[in-house]
Formats: C-alpha cells, sequence, structure tokens
C-alpha cells in the first residue's frame, strides 16, 4: 500500500513538473493567427469611413409651443409654403430620426437643434442611373419644430445633395413667443 500511495505521489509530482515546464515554454512561442483564419474565405474589407462636415445632432430641445413648417417638394424644388404656431399639453422634445433633409438651427457657428425628414413617397435614387419614379412628384409635409427664442439662423438642408436654403428665423408674426395680433378680452368676454 505505501508504495502505490508513493508511486501516484511520483506520478502527480511529474504530471505537476511537465505542466509547469509546458507553461513556460508557452511564453517564448509566438502565435500564429494565420492558421485561426481559413484560406479559402476572403477577407472583409474595412468599411471607408468618411469625415462629412455634418455636426452631430445636439441634444433635443423640449417646447411646449411648436412651429409647424408646411414644406412641399414640387417636381425637385422645394417650397415653404407657410409657418403655423402649435401649442402642446405638455413639453415635447424634437425627436431624432433619420431623413434626407432637415431643419437646422444655428446660433452662431453652433447647431443647437435639428429636426429631420422626409417627403413622403419621395424615394432614394434609382440605382446606375435608371430613370427616376419620382420626377414628377408632388407632396407636402409639415415638421414641427420647438419656438425657442434662441439661434440666429434657420436651413433647410438636403443632405442627397448639399444644397441648404436659409428660412426665416426668428418666425415672425401670430404665434408662440410673439405679440401678434390678439383678440381683446374685454370684446371677446362682452354679452348684451
Amino acid at each position: 500500500m505505501i508504495l502505490t500511495f508513493a508511486a501516484g505521489g511520483a506520478i502527480a509530482a511529474a504530471s505537476t513538473l511537465a505542466a509547469l515546464t509546458s507553461s513556460a515554454d508557452d511564453t517564448r512561442r509566438t502565435i500564429d493567427v494565420s492558421r485561426v483564419l481559413d484560406a479559402a474565405a476572403p477577407l472583409l474589407a474595412t468599411p471607408d469611413i468618411v469625415i462629412t462636415k455634418t455636426p452631430p445632432d445636439p441634444p433635443a430641445l423640449a417646447e411646449r409651443s411648436q412651429w409647424v413648417f408646411d414644406l412641399r417638394w414640387d417636381r425637385g424644388d422645394v417650397w415653404l409654403v407657410g409657418v403655423h404656431p402649435l401649442d402642446l399639453p405638455s413639453p415635447q422634445a424634437t425627436p431624432r430620426v433619420m431623413g434626407r433633409f432637415a431643419l437646422e438651427l444655428f446660433e452662431g457657428p453652433t447647431l443647437i437643434e435639428r429636426a429631420r425628414f422626409d417627403f413622403p413617397l419621395l424615394g432614394a435614387p434609382e440605382p446606375d442611373g435608371g430613370p427616376s419614379l419620382t420626377a414628377k412628384l408632388r407632396t407636402r409635409i409639415g415638421v414641427m419644430f420647438p419656438a425657442t427664442g434662441r439661434g440666429t439662423r434657420l436651413d433647410l438642408v438636403d443632405r442627397a445633395t448639399g444644397h441648404r436654403w436659409a428660412l426665416p428665423w426668428p418666425i415672425e408674426g401670430s404665434g408662440p413667443g410673439s405679440m401678434g395680433p390678439q383678440t381683446s378680452t374685454t370684446d371677446a368676454s362682452r354679452s348684451d
């Protein structure tokens, strides 16, 4: 019995010594990664990174008063039909969505708000220069934009073509934050 324990102890000691020796050798070896990769599989090309002048979306402004910009797409031309005030029951943050077009509000060189949108039925350009199905399209959209007292310049941007159009800012006339024509409370409450 004693012999069996001694033989077992010698085997355990030899195994421990072999493990220590192999771990010491591992630190001096280099790992060949080419064996891990499949030689028949093509390597994925790294995506081209395009750096643009477009700044990231700023934190969304939350306002109770909003402007609704009535915009029209007419056979490739963009038109501002009108701007209408809208009062909401509670402040609403500008949603962050993707879109070809954007209303961008700047304060000096700093972008302080962006509302992206797409015109209904205006699809992506046809691949390979095929005929455009939207060449004769006429469509309209209302874009909500916060009625903030901040900002010095408002632009409408077509991100696909890079065109920019200056829009009026601040908005003049009646609406949120302005002193346009109002009904007198004495005339409205009069009951004869």
